[in-house]
């Protein structure tokens, strides 16, 4: 089975060490967009040497002189041997969709990249396209193979998303709450039915409590693994998971 040209993995700087013994490509996590279109770091003088520098955006940052901003992420870059930056957005709006338009292009003139959610894969015709793999419904397969024939297999990146959510049913708009790992094992310790979805490529199984009917959606090694496979099989040539995400069972799905 054909393996991934690149498998990005978001750290912090203190956990930058224990991803160099694995074919990874770092992501450092260590920037944010603040307000007045500010670059700010939290971290030294840490090297990436080819990887990505990963940066989230903070309300209302994109409200700022855009092209000073872009001409420090490219500098930001070349110091610290980056060869690109990861956009971890998680809101859009017109005004971030034309603040990242600027970015992405001022670094795609600069001979860099740029991997972006979805919600942003417009903002160039070449940043990579991050899909989740994590879905309350529906089929990954369909999902992936769909993605592929949008954006095209140079685009697309696989973002592994480890699920742990706890759904109250009904839940109509597919969404649940987030489950810490020290909850969903007390939920397991129950001794649940557990199932295997195979559309969502994930496990699952049901209780009971006083709120009434509860679904439990969540991956383990296995169903994070048969994600990755399943996005090598259609082609997919890239993959991005954060390292806090995947470091109990790194060595099975890394190595």
């Amino acid at each position: 089975m054909q393996s991934f040209n690149a498998f990005y993995c978001i750290v912090s700087p203190p956990e930058l060490a224990q991803v160099r013994s694995y074919p990874v490509v770092p992501c450092l996590y260590a920037y944010q967009v603040q307000a007045g279109a500010r670059l700010h770091r939290s971290c030294g003088p840490t090297p990436v040497r080819g990887g990505l520098l990963a940066v989230t955006l903070s309300p209302g940052a994109e409200e700022g002189a855009w092209e000073p901003f872009c001409r420090q992420c490219v500098l930001e870059c070349r110091s610290r041997g980056a060869s690109g930056m990861l956009a971890d957005w998680d809101r859009f709006s017109r005004s971030a969709f034309r603040f990242t338009r600027a970015l992405g292009q001022q670094l795609e003139r600069s001979g860099l990249s740029l991997l972006v959610p979805e919600a942003y894969a417009g903002v160039t015709a070449k940043a990579g396209v991050l899909i989740s793999s994590a879905l309350s419904g529906g089929s990954l397969e369909v999902r992936l193979t769909e993605a592929l024939e949008r954006y095209g297999a140079e685009r697309v990146v696989l973002a592994l998303e480890r699920m742990s959510d706890d759904f109250t049913l009904p839940a109509p708009a597919g969404r649940g709450r987030r489950l810490t790992p020290q909850q969903l094992s007390l939920l397991r310790q129950r001794r649940p039915g557990i199932y295997w979805s195979g559309d969502l490529c994930a496990r699952y199984f049901t209780y009971r409590d006083r709120d009434g009917v509860h679904f439990v959606l969540f991956d383990d090694e296995t169903a994070l693994r048969k994600k990755l496979e399943l996005a090598r099989r259609l082609g997919v040539q890239r993959s991005a998971a954060a390292w806090a995400e995947i470091s109990d069972c790194a060595g099975a799905l890394l190595q």
